[in-house]
């Protein structure tokens, strides 16, 4: 008798939390866009991860995040590692995993010399690179625009200043248009010597 009398409580119970549940007044909706594609910043730590941008087959820019692996003593995470290091992972080009999933680079495979990044003023970074800036074609000065953009600010929002070993500076922004990853025309090209 005992167990029937359990058997009516639990009954009860599982009667009352349906009631509850398929009474609360809630309507059966369609699914409603509520904005557009989520972003970059949505799955990267910005604290400590570094987001290098590698190109697909079709030319595009790729997101690839290295994980934050710098610990400094006393602070509880990963740090994120300086700009400069984000260009030199840039340069040492994609990974076996991120050449088995189709991305290489359209960057030289070979540099030279010290990578030399500022911190933003005004909204503009100035970068220093081991490389020549005026043969690079616009996918690969966006690849070194955006990856150094996103190690400088979350949202990648900062004008990057580009200046290669030939004394050339070319001036963008990460031109990535929003839920894509086509890059769009460049903003200022100059020569030292001009």
């Amino acid at each position: 008798m005992r167990r029937a009398r359990g058997r009516r409580v639990g009954v009860g119970v599982a009667v009352a939390a349906a009631a509850l549940l398929g009474g609360c007044g809630i309507q059966e909706s369609d699914v409603i866009e509520a904005g557009g594609p989520a972003t970059i910043d949505a799955f990267v730590n910005s604290r400590s991860d570094e987001l290098l941008f590698f190109t697909t087959p079709d030319g595009r820019l790729h997101p690839v995040i290295r994980y934050g692996e710098l610990f400094v003593p006393g602070e509880p995470e990963p740090v994120r590692a300086p700009t400069e290091d984000v260009v030199v992972d840039l340069l040492l080009g994609p990974r076996k995993e991120d050449l088995a999933a189709g991305l290489t680079t359209a960057l030289p495979d070979k540099f030279e010399g010290k990578t030399e990044v500022g911190e933003p003023i005004d909204g503009r970074v100035a970068a220093r690179l081991p490389l020549n800036v005026g043969p690079l074609d616009r996918v690969a000065r966006q690849q070194l625009i955006c990856s150094i953009a996103y190690s400088k600010d979350p949202k990648g929002a900062v004008e990057v200043e580009l200046t290669g070993n030939d004394g050339v500076t070319v001036t963008d922004p990460c031109a990535l248009t929003p839920g894509t990853a086509d890059v769009g025309e460049p903003t200022s090209l100059r020569s030292s010597g001009s």
